[in-house]
Order: structure tokens, then C-alpha cells, then sequence
């Protein structure tokens, strides 16, 4: 049977978000941040209506599609430092989402966002890329999976 590792890849994407979302929500209740991931996710979507079960969708949509790429992009850099090189790809892709969403969205359908939450959001992308590195070790770069 052949293994799919990019579709692996996509998938270990998609579940990267879920620690990322709990984290968030983690400083959402403590009062740090408006936001959560998913919530902040889903105004791409709805404009000015935050829903989780929305951001949820597209936030699985995006994981994936990170890792995908990042998959590839390893074949290039070598996967020497993996979860460090993860953590720092998922640092760029949250600047340049931040970018894109903080141009066309906040500010003109949203309000402007409280400083804590690019924070929270940056923790959030970190733990992202910490997950998908350790999963990307464990179950894509192992010699039992070839």
C-alpha cells in the first residue's frame, strides 16, 4: 500500500490547530486577547459575526494547507531542526495572515484589536508549529513509515 505523506501532512495540518485554539482560549478566559483562533479566523468569513464553528472549518482549511506546503518546502531546507523550523514557518504564516486580515478586515468591519491579542495569536501560531513539528517527527520522518 502506498503512503500518502502529504495528505498526512494536511491532516497533522488540521489537527495542529485544535492545541493552538485551546491555548487561546486558555488567555481568552483569563481576560488576554478578544479573540480566539478559531473566532478570529471565522471573521474572514462573516466579516463581524465571531464563530467558532466557522473558524473552525476554515482554520483546518488553512493548517492544512500550511503544512502541505511546508511539507514540500522540507524537501528543499532538509529536515534537520524540524520542530524549530516548523515553529518558525508558523511564525511567518501568522505575520503574513495578520497582514492580510489586519489590511482588509480590522478597522473597517471589526473593530480595532487590543494589542493582547496579536500576542495571544502569536502564542497560538507558536504552539501550532510546535505541534505539527513533533507530529511531522514522529509519524512522517521515521524510518517505520516508508
Amino acid at each position: 500500500m502506498k503512503f500518502d505523506k502529504p495528505l498526512l501532512a494536511a491532516i497533522m495540518g488540521s489537527l495542529s490547530t485544535i492545541p493552538s485554539e485551546f491555548i487561546s482560549r486558555i488567555f481568552i478566559s483569563q481576560g488576554i486577547g478578544k479573540y480566539s483562533v478559531y473566532q478570529l479566523d471565522s471573521l474572514i468569513v462573516t466579516m463581524n459575526r465571531p464563530n467558532i464553528f466557522m473558524g473552525l472549518i476554515l482554520n483546518l482549511i488553512i493548517g492544512g494547507f500550511i503544512a502541505t506546503v511546508f511539507y514540500y518546502l522540507l524537501e528543499k531546507i532538509g529536515q534537520d531542526y524540524l520542530v524549530l523550523k516548523c515553529a518558525g514557518i508558523s511564525i511567518v504564516a501568522w505575520g503574513v495572515a495578520e497582514t492580510i486580515f489586519t489590511a482588509t478586515i480590522e478597522g473597517k468591519y471589526i473593530d480595532i484589536r487590543p494589542i493582547s491579542d496579536y500576542y495571544v495569536h502569536i502564542i497560538g501560531a507558536f504552539v501550532f508549529g510546535i505541534t505539527l513539528g513533533l507530529l511531522f517527527k514522529q509519524f512522517l520522518f521515521t524510518n517505520t513509515l516508508d
